[in-house]
């Protein structure tokens, strides 16, 4: 069995604020210029911020306004950077509850491939 160390209430915080501000930070890296996600997706993230990439704009706009979406995706904020940064796979992460995806999931899969190609950018 694995243990794991849980943060003190206040530093747990602080280390999903911070989660979220390196999301906000590497999406709009990824969907910058004429990428286009052609949805609304939101990212629920349980005691932090949403953030919000509103793909029917040009350019996009990546927010933390609580909007509808044409897909709302539930996840941790720490395992939600993980993912985007390639630490952890997605697909495994779903198969193990750990993520809840509401309405289109089609804006999810179009996200995935634009933020590869900014993550294989970036260790170039």
């Amino acid at each position: 069995m694995v243990e794991t160390r849980k943060a003190p209430a206040g530093r747990s915080a602080e280390m999903a604020a911070s989660a979220v501000d390196g999301i906000e930070a590497l999406l709009r890296a990824a969907l910058a210029g004429d990428v286009s996600l052609g949805a609304t997706l939101k990212f629920v993230h349980p005691g932090a911020d949403v953030l919000v990439i509103d793909g029917r704009k040009t350019p996009n706009e990546v927010h933390r306004r609580d909007i509808p979406a044409d897909c709302t995706v539930h996840i941790d904020p720490l395992l939600n950077l993980d993912i985007l940064q390639g630490h952890v796979d997605q697909n495994v992460a779903f198969r193990q509850g750990r993520i809840r995806i509401v309405g289109d999931l089609s804006a999810v899969t179009r996200l995935r491939p634009i933020v590869a190609r900014q993550a294989g950018a970036v260790k170039e």
